[in-house]
């Protein structure tokens, strides 16, 4: 029987963005010209085009963050060859015209392999994996020593989310860093960089680059290999190694493959018990018990 087909994600959530979209957008017809190759522009920038165009604005370093790691660019912005969009410094952006940003997955092998996840854990995760975020994804990745078998090595993590500001990139975002034991004499830990896609997401060679330059910067002199781990629809989770550089054209994979974690009927039952059990509950409205001493304190507030 032929594998089922993979769904990639396209995220059309980015795409119609009532705030992201129309602020990169407007970024553009200010400063584009036929035959422009690159436009600058600053956070400042973008809170002024945000004010300007009277839409409400958390973070402006989001836009960037989120039209780079969580979607793909617009289609008319991609017309007029733009497929970059990076970080050249602290609150400094460019869009740039060049080759195809966006990595697809390749065909591989793909491995069965049983999900052995605690079982406390396993029950408050879903059971359809597609329902993963990256977070999740992670969890299930490091307690089912995927990424040992993918690279051959044991792997340690050693730190979550990773945010901090690299010289002439700007802020760099990491999901996860994790080190191996190398398979030398030196006992130098080789650095992984890890980022993980759930399956409405994309791969952008800008963020591998980014975590390259970050672990370049911050653990020089070790041995980086940079991992993406893919979710796909069909709950494939896709590992990809890419030769460690900071220049775009020259990201490429090196090693992939895929694994298949497969769940025993009392894996499944007792996570569908769970899930019945947390369903009925969402259905009742919380309450906060705030007990008399916390009742009084309000009362005596609104008083003054």
């Amino acid at each position: 029987m032929p594998a089922p087909k993979r769904r990639e994600a396209t995220q059309s959530h980015g795409q119609s963005s009532r705030v992201y979209v129309p602020i990169l957008r407007e970024i553009v017809r200010r400063n584009y010209a036929p035959g422009t190759q690159r436009i600058e522009f600053s956070k400042q920038d973008v809170e002024a085009v945000a004010s300007d165009l009277g839409l409400k604005l958390g973070n402006a370093a989001d836009v960037v963050y989120r039209m780079r790691s969580r979607t793909r660019l617009p289609d008319d912005i991609l017309d007029l060859g733009f497929t970059i969009l990076r970080g050249i410094g602290r609150g400094k952006y460019a869009l740039e015209v060049g080759g195809e940003a966006l990595v697809h997955l390749p065909e591989h092998e793909i491995f069965d392999h049983n999900d052995q996840t605690p079982l406390p854990v396993r029950r408050l995760l879903p059971e359809n994996l597609a329902e993963l975020d990256e977070q999740g994804l992670l969890t299930l990745v490091g307690y089912c020593k995927l990424l040992d078998h993918f690279t051959g090595l044991t792997v340690y993590r050693l730190r979550s989310h990773v945010r901090k500001s690299v010289p002439g990139v700007g802020q760099a975002e990491l999901d996860e860093i994790d080190v191996g034991i190398a398979l030398r004499d030196d006992d130098v830990p080789v650095v992984f960089p890890i980022e993980a896609k759930a399956a409405d997401e994309v791969i952008n060679k800008v963020q591998i680059a980014t975590a390259v330059a970050y672990c370049e910067t911050y653990f020089a002199g070790h041995e980086i290999r940079p991992i993406v781990v893919k979710l796909t629809y069909d709950g494939v989770l896709h590992f990809l190694e890419f030769r460690a550089t900071t220049s775009l054209p020259g990201l490429r994979i090196v090693s992939s493959h895929g694994y298949r974690l497969n769940l025993s009927p009392r894996q499944r039952e007792l996570i569908r018990e769970t899930r019945a059990s947390l369903d009925r509950s969402a259905v009742e409205q919380p309450r906060l018990d705030l007990g008399e001493e916390s009742a009084s304190a309000d009362g005596e507030g609104d008083a003054e």
